[in-house]
């Protein structure tokens, strides 16, 4: 095998997997970084309560769900800290053989992304779940208010990467 296909073939996997784990990322992120966290700590704070006139059975009602969803995101990542290092691992491993190998293994490829992309869309199922639950807590009004809200965070936050 030429220097040339070898090449070829490394960016081929090195751009099947940028785009793998982005789309896997960005569906398990939802619209930002950490959206989830940063909407849990907003929306169970006292200035959301203020601000979207939360009732204490919302406030409540709010709370059991995020405590679900911090639950289930934890199940599915794992507790242990080594275990997930030792997974990571597994992985590092399993792409090293990939990409040491005198010729390139497209179904091994597939399969090693796979197994993120499975995991990544767990997680934004999860997200997604949680943001229906929220939204069916909330009134027409506090979710034009929220909506509102986020587009002004949103905007905030792009003028910010500019």
């Amino acid at each position: 095998m030429t220097k040339i296909n070898t090449l070829s073939k490394l960016v081929l996997i090195c751009g099947l997997t940028a785009a793998t784990l982005s789309a896997g990322s960005a569906l398990a992120k939802g619209d930002g970084h950490k959206q989830g966290h940063s909407q849990a700590r907003f929306l169970l704070s006292e200035r959301a309560a203020d601000k979207l006139a939360l009732t204490e059975d919302q406030q409540t009602q709010l709370k059991a769900i995020f405590e679900t969803q911090k639950k289930q995101l934890q199940a599915l990542r794992g507790a242990n800290k080594e275990a997930r290092k030792a997974i990571r691992e597994a992985y590092k491993e399993k792409k090293e053989v990939l990409l040491s190998a005198s010729t390139f293994d497209e179904n091994a490829a597939k399969e090693l992304l796979g197994e993120r992309q499975v995991k990544a869309e767990q997680m934004g199922l999860i997200k997604l779940k949680t943001q229906h639950q929220i939204w069916q807590v909330l009134n027409a009004e506090q979710r034009e208010q929220l909506e509102k809200m986020q587009q002004r965070k949103d905007k905030k936050h792009r003028k910010q990467r500019a």
